[in-house]
């Protein structure tokens, strides 16, 4: 099964569009596009209620509809955000962005990725300078942090992430490092003595490093190991910057049963220029790379991060001394009892735990 944009789907979106408003199949395309990605709540819940009664046979009115939607189960979700898409997305893949945006900015704003990832690069670099002490800038580089899309591709509602080639390639690094880590240092979380605690708002909630005698060497290794990854996903930018432009499609692996998960990878600057939001896939076929290329990447940087970090263990096991200082202040945490609740609904759904 897959999520499949159908006639039925289309006919519901259709509705809800028109009860958001009566007037939307006389407009423009643009001005269609342009309410699709801005309609207001009053409009979108409208919609919402439509799809609802539609999709999922649930009644409600426009004011319930949001609260409702929030609470669907992720079957329920996959069932309804096809439909929804068709309501939100823009251009010509209806391309949705789930990204928090500033008040009366829209996707529309943005003609490439590149505009929307600058943007987001000198309001991100704004803060780091106010609130990091010593902080120095490492220059603008594609997708930092990937982002999450949702787009109609070959008439299939699909979950997308949009991945730079050098974040990608370190991700996966990442893992594998992780991996060798927790053979070298078997560990785990486990309760402290005040996890469950009641707390004003909440519960605390605390789980301590368990690495059998050995926490204070696991903690310098991570140390070292996060500096690593740093540097070396800076590294892989500056080499792939003079690059041609390129990009890969690499789908997936879903634990959903049903969901189609697409990563988008992007391999540089240039590439990042030449691929506009309205006319996503286009673009991103127009330079379509291979993946082989990804691959090698993943396959060369993973040898020299477990090299590293075997190097690193050694040395901590030959000459690191534990500094003799007070433990730092720990950070407590205390969840909401809605939070609790959305863990245990998000587990009793895990298809993995069937």
């Amino acid at each position: 099964m897959t999520l499949t944009i159908t006639s039925n789907i289309r006919a519901a979106a259709k509705r809800a569009l028109m009860a958001g408003s009566p007037e939307y199949f006389s407009w423009t395309e643009e001005e269609q596009e342009q309410f699709r990605a801005t309609a207001g709540e009053e409009a979108r819940c409208r919609m919402q209620q439509v799809l609802l009664k539609q999709i999922l046979g649930i009644d409600c009115t426009a004011a319930k509809a949001a609260d409702i939607w929030r609470e669907l189960s992720m079957h329920q979700l996959n069932e309804i955000n096809p439909a929804g898409l068709l309501t939100s997305g823009m251009g010509d893949d209806f391309l949705f962005l789930n990204e928090s945006l500033k008040e009366g900015v829209s996707l529309l704003n943005f003609d490439t990725l590149y505009d929307y990832d600058f943007d987001d690069f000198l309001f991100q670099e704004e803060w780091r300078h106010k609130d990091l002490k010593d902080y120095v800038s490492p220059g603008y580089f594609p997708l930092h942090h990937p982002l999450w899309i949702r787009l109609v591709m070959d008439d299939e509602f699909v979950y997308g992430n949009l991945y730079s080639t050098g974040s990608c390639v370190i991700s996966q690094v990442a893992d594998a490092g992780d991996d060798y880590l927790d053979e070298l240092i078997p560990s785990s979380y486990v309760e402290g003595p005040n996890h469950g605690e009641a707390r004003k708002g909440g519960f605390l909630w605390d789980y301590q490093l368990d690495a059998h005698g050995k926490e204070p060497r696991l903690e310098e290794l991570r140390r070292r190991w996060y500096q690593y990854q740093q540097d070396a996903e800076l590294a892989l930018h500056k080499t792939l910057v003079h690059d041609p432009s390129s990009a890969y499609i690499m789908r997936d692996q879903s634990i959903v049963p049903g969901e189609v998960n697409v990563n988008f990878v992007i391999h540089n600057e240039k590439a990042m220029r030449s691929i506009r939001w309205r006319t996503f896939l286009a673009d991103v076929h127009a330079i379509k790379g291979h993946s082989k290329t990804i691959e090698d990447l993943i396959e060369r940087e993973t040898k020299s991060a477990l090299r590293f970090i075997e190097e690193q263990y050694l040395d901590i096991q030959k000459n690191y001394v534990p500094p003799d200082i007070e433990p730092s202040k720990k950070r407590k945490i205390v969840m909401s009892d809605g939070a609790l609740e959305d863990l245990e609904r998000l587990s009793r759904e895990d298809p993995l735990d069937d």
